[in-house]
């Protein structure tokens, strides 16, 4: 696989993961960069290491992963998106956000459950050990990128746009978890 197809793999991988920690901060306010940073990190990390687990687990695991892995994320970003807008609507203080660690590793692993049928894929293509660590470090790098970013944009327009923005963001979140039911 080249550089550009390795890029574009982890750039796909990490969309929805901008989405979500960009729904998922409205709530956060100011944000500082190292629990900017510390929030990317777990984004970044679920998502390399379900990756890599797709690419051990080979052909063991396509069958049972392809068949409830949108189902398995439907129901957390669900989860999810419906206590947001819930919360946003209640004009509540109290909402799911990427604070509490129990929220924020749901939405890593909601985000990152198709990295492992992309792993399987790959293993199922004959991937070999450097490139798989290689795709693994890439998808890292910009997952961390990409949620460092939508960290950014969601606090600041929460900050701007309050409830509006919070149920905006539990949407967003729940449209994620249906997406792949409607196309």
């Amino acid at each position: 696989m080249s550089f550009v197809g390795i890029l574009l793999l982890a750039l796909s991988l990490s969309a929805d993961s901008f989405v979500v920690s960009m729904g998922g901060s409205v709530t956060l306010g100011r944000v500082s960069s190292g629990k900017t940073l510390a929030v990317a990190a777990v984004f970044g990390t679920v998502q390399a290491a379900c990756l890599f687990a797709g690419w051990i687990s080979g052909y063991s695991i396509v069958g049972y992963i392809s068949r409830f892995a949108h189902y398995i994320a439907l129901a957390v970003l669900s989860y999810l998106g419906i206590s947001m807008v819930v919360a946003g609507v209640r004009n509540s203080s109290e909402s799911v956000n990427l604070s509490g660690f129990r929220n924020l590793v749901l939405a890593a692993v909601a985000t990152s459950v198709d990295a492992i049928a992309v792993g399987v894929s790959l293993a199922m293509g004959d991937m070999k050990w450097p490139d798989a660590l290689t795709v693994t470090g890439l998808t890292l790098a910009v997952t961390v990128l990409a949620s460092s970013a939508g960290i950014t944009l969601g606090a600041a327009s929460g900050r701007l746009f309050g409830n509006a923005a919070r149920i905006a963001g539990g949407l967003v979140l729940i449209f994620i978890g249906i997406r792949p039911f409607i196309w």
